[in-house]
C-alpha cells in the first residue's frame, strides 16, 4: 500500500490568512504581500474587494483570463453559500505554479500563490499579474455574460459518468504513478544537481485536476451515516474489486474497502431522506462536485440522486 499523502489545500487558507492582516487599502497594488523566506518558496497574496461581484460571475472571468494567456490550466469551481473557489495552474513550469481563488459573496476576491522550494519570482512581477487579472473584472450584466460564455466554452461543469468502482481504479493507478515518480526525485536530484523541490507542490496537480469537477457516480453502498462535525450526511461508496483474470476469484471482501482508494459523497441538505433509505451494498447513482482529493481518497459535496 502507498502513502496516503494528503493533496496540498491550503493555498486558499493562506488566501484568508493574508485577508485577515490586510490593511483597508483599496487596490490590489497596495494589498500585494510577499511572505516568508525566498528559500522556502515565496508565498504571495493581494486582495480587492468589488461591490456587487459575484462569485460566479468573478470565478468565471478569471477562468477566461486564465485561459486566454494560453500556458493555464484552470480547475472546476466550487460555490458554496458563502463563496466559491478554484485554482489556475501554470504548466510551463518545470515545477507546475498554482494560484488558489477565492470569491466572497462580498465581492471580496482573495488570490494567493506559494512557490516551490527553489522557484524564484520578482515581486513587482507577480503583483502585476495578480492585479492585471483582478483590475479587468467587472460587475453586473457584462461580468455575467463573459462569466456565462467561458462556462459552456470550458464544459467544465459538464458531469463525468463513472461507476464507483471504475473510480476507484483509475485515481487509485494514478496516485501510484504520482508517488512512485515523487519517490525517484531524490534519486534524479543527486545525478542531476538540480535542487529538489519540496514534495507538497508536486502533490498539487492531482488535486487541481479534479477540484471542481462534477461527476455521476453509480454504484454500491459501503457506509451512509451522518456527520455531526460538519452537518452533512455522508455516503461511502463500495469499491473493492474482482480478485483474479476475469474475477474468477471472487469480490474482495468488503472490509477491504478502504485498502482500495475510496469514494465518497456528501448529500446535499434536500437529499437528507434519501439517505436514511440506504443500507450497506444498497445501489445508489449520485451527481456531485469534486471538493478534496488526496492520494486515498476522492470526496465530492452537494451530492443527489439521479434516476
Amino acid at each position: 500500500m502507498w502513502n496516503r499523502r494528503t493533496l496540498p489545500v491550503t493555498l486558499a487558507a493562506a488566501c484568508a490568512l493574508g485577508a485577515a492582516a490586510s490593511a483597508a487599502a483599496a487596490t490590489c497594488e497596495q494589498n500585494f504581500k510577499s511572505v516568508g523566506d525566498p528559500r522556502n518558496g515565496q508565498t504571495y497574496l493581494t486582495e480587492v474587494t468589488i461591490p456587487g461581484l459575484k462569485p460566479s460571475s468573478g470565478l468565471g472571468q478569471l477562468r477566461k483570463l486564465a485561459l486566454d494567456e494560453g500556458n493555464n490550466f484552470v480547475s472546476g469551481d466550487v460555490i458554496t453559500e458563502t463563496e466559491g473557489q478554484m485554482y489556475v495552474m501554470q504548466t510551463d513550469t518545470k515545477v507546475p505554479l498554482v494560484t488558489a481563488v477565492s470569491i466572497s459573496n462580498k465581492g471580496t476576491v482573495l488570490l494567493g500563490t506559494k512557490l516551490a522550494r527553489g522557484q524564484t519570482a520578482k515581486d513587482e512581477d507577480v503583483r502585476s499579474a495578480f492585479c492585471g487579472w483582478l483590475n479587468q473584472l467587472k460587475t453586473g450584466k457584462e461580468g455575467e455574460a463573459i462569466a456565462e460564455a467561458v462556462r459552456i466554452s470550458s464544459g467544465f461543469d459538464k458531469p463525468t459518468p463513472a461507476t464507483a468502482v471504475g473510480m476507484s481504479t483509475v485515481l487509485g493507478k494514478e496516485a501510484k504513478k504520482l508517488q512512485r515518480n515523487i519517490n525517484t526525485l531524490p534519486l534524479k536530484s543527486l545525478f542531476s544537481g538540480g535542487t529538489l523541490p519540496d514534495t507538497d507542490s508536486l502533490y498539487q496537480p492531482m488535486f487541481v485536476k479534479y477540484f471542481g469537477r462534477r461527476f455521476i457516480i453509480d454504484g454500491q453502498v459501503y457506509t451512509a451515516q451522518a456527520n455531526n462535525i460538519n452537518k452533512t450526511f455522508e455516503v461511502g461508496y463500495l469499491v473493492t474489486k474482482m480478485k483474479g483474470i476475469g474475477g474468477i476469484g471472487g469480490r474482495q471482501s468488503s472490509g477491504d474497502n478502504n485498502a482500495n482508494f475510496t469514494v465518497h459523497c456528501a448529500l446535499a441538505n434536500d437529499q437528507r431522506a434519501l439517505g436514511a433509505t440506504l443500507r450497506m451494498e444498497d445501489w445508489v447513482k449520485l451527481e456531485g462536485v469534486v471538493d478534496n482529493i488526496d492520494t486515498g481518497h476522492i470526496h465530492l459535496r452537494d451530492c443527489r440522486q439521479v434516476k
